[in-house]
């Protein structure tokens, strides 16, 4: 098992010293030359771009080639397989979060958004890495939790600043580093009646 992008050593155990190999490399579709005229071992990163051959997967099976050598004639070759690993850092990413009034009129009216009236109209935009592609968005905001890349939110009930945190996941099943973003609410109250009497009056509206 091998970690894309660290070293890994390949021994030949070859049986004479005038055995030279070449050494290849068989990665989904990708194929390449690891080195030639070796000896007893060398050493070969894989590159973190061979993700792009597993994009649904953490983990691939890289095939590896020998080819042994002797005066410059191929004399038989052995293969062998290693499990190719994307690291841990290859995360899918967020690039941007808008978020707009979804109310007509209020955001002219009030130029903020307001307890009660407001409702939040929210963009996400991201990507995978290396072939993957997002299979899933999640949102939360004040309780809520929203599951697509666009959405609209109920009633902000609340005033004050609260945190609107989205996170990605993509085909490998990588989740992205988390994006915080700031929503801040404009207290409002409807008008209410605190007091109310009523009377009998007389015949042009005064009281008796």
């Amino acid at each position: 098992r091998a970690l894309a992008g660290n070293a890994v050593t390949i021994n030949t155990n070859r049986v004479s010293s005038s055995a030279t190999h070449t050494i290849k490399y068989t990665f989904g579709n990708a194929t390449g030359t690891i080195a030639t005229d070796v000896g007893d071992s060398t050493s070969w990163t894989p590159p973190v771009s061979l993700a792009s051959e597993i994009p649904s997967s953490p983990s691939g099976v890289c095939t590896i080639t020998c080819e042994t050598y002797y005066n410059g004639v191929m004399t038989g070759s052995k293969t062998c397989q290693l499990t190719l690993s994307v690291p841990t850092s290859v995360v899918p990413t967020i690039s941007g979060v808008t978020h707009t009034e979804s109310i007509s009129g209020l955001a002219a009216q009030f130029l903020a958004y307001v307890q009660g009236k407001s409702k939040l109209g929210v963009s996400i935009s991201a990507a995978g890495v290396y072939g993957s592609t997002i299979s899933t968005y999640r949102a939360t905001l004040d309780g809520a939790t929203y599951t697509a890349a666009s959405f609209m939110t109920g009633f902000l009930m609340f005033s004050g600043t609260k945190t609107l945190s989205v996170t990605v996941t993509d085909s490998r099943g990588r989740t992205s580093v988390a994006t915080s973003v700031n929503i801040a609410v404009t207290a409002y109250a409807p008008p209410s009646i605190s007091q109310f009497s009523a009377e009998r009056c007389t015949s042009d509206g005064s009281a008796p």
